[in-house]
């Protein structure tokens, strides 16, 4: 027992460190200090974690996430299956939109994309099945945290999640922008997690009208000015239908996220 409890520690503290190496903490005092493990035995971890591939290092001594977790990353997307049948929705609605639809669940503070349809502007989004974004600052997590409290919600924010000047820098911003969500009855994230991209999603509910997803479509934001939103708002209301009984009671648990009120 007490190997089994040490080798558990040791994968969660390697695991840990890779998160802080994703997170942009490359040199080894920093990763020692932002894990709160001493300098030998994070080195030791980290240079196991370079012979498995799971890192690697540069010349200037600096971390970087290794070949391993890009191939790994790919068994994961492929691994994420939908049905055929929510992915010809999506088809449909990027065929009248000619804009990028996707699909998505909301995993703790992050918005998990499931599915995706391309537009037809020949324009490629970033978004992909797999890709993992913080809730706050995209249409769909709008969506998915409006369906929970205010006190709920608020600690699923982070301050310090602002890629672009038009994200949320507050809470009270944030919370102002949900009940503006619940008030209309769909999200809009203008240009707060890639500037230049313009978001609109609704919720769609399962076979039990729990909201446990969200439906999107996405576009360069000159092909998606505010007198657009009604129009695609409408395009995705009239899928909404076809949707919900393809999402069976704990779909999104599938996943690993928490069920939605």
């Amino acid at each position: 027992m007490p190997d089994t409890v040490s080798g558990a520690k040791t994968l969660e503290r390697g695991l840990g460190l890779l998160d802080h190496v994703a997170n942009n903490v490359t040199r080894l005092d920093d990763i020692a200090r932002a894990a709160g493990l001493s300098r030998s035995s994070t080195h030791r971890m980290l240079t196991s974690l370079v012979n498995s591939g799971f890192l690697a290092v540069d010349v200037e001594h600096r971390y970087r996430l290794g070949i391993k977790l890009l191939q790994l990353g790919s068994q994961a997307q492929a691994s994420i299956d939908v049905s055929r049948e929510i992915q010809l929705a999506l088809d449909e609605v990027s065929a009248r939109t000619h804009d990028a639809t996707h699909l998505g669940v909301l995993i703790d503070t992050d918005i998990l994309y499931l599915a995706k349809a391309r537009g037809s502007r020949g324009i490629e989004m970033m978004s992909r099945p797999g890709i993992r974004l913080r809730a706050q600052n995209t249409a769909m997590g709008k969506v998915l945290l409006s369906t929970l409290s205010d006190d709920e919600a608020a600690r699923r924010f982070d301050p310090e999640a602002v890629p672009t000047p038009n994200s949320a820098r507050s809470v009270g911003d944030f919370l102002a922008g949900l009940a503006r969500t619940r008030k209309r009855g769909f999200a809009v994230e203008n240009q707060e997690n890639e500037l230049g991209v313009t978001c609109v999603a609704i919720g769609v509910p399962d076979r039990e009208n729990r909201v446990v997803a969200a439906i999107s479509v996405s576009a360069p934001s000159v092909h998606l000015p505010a007198r657009r939103y009604s129009e695609v708002v409408e395009y995705l209301r009239r899928i909404q239908p076809t949707l919900s009984p393809l999402l069976p009671a704990g779909f999104e648990s599938h996943w690993g996220s928490a069920p939605i009120a």
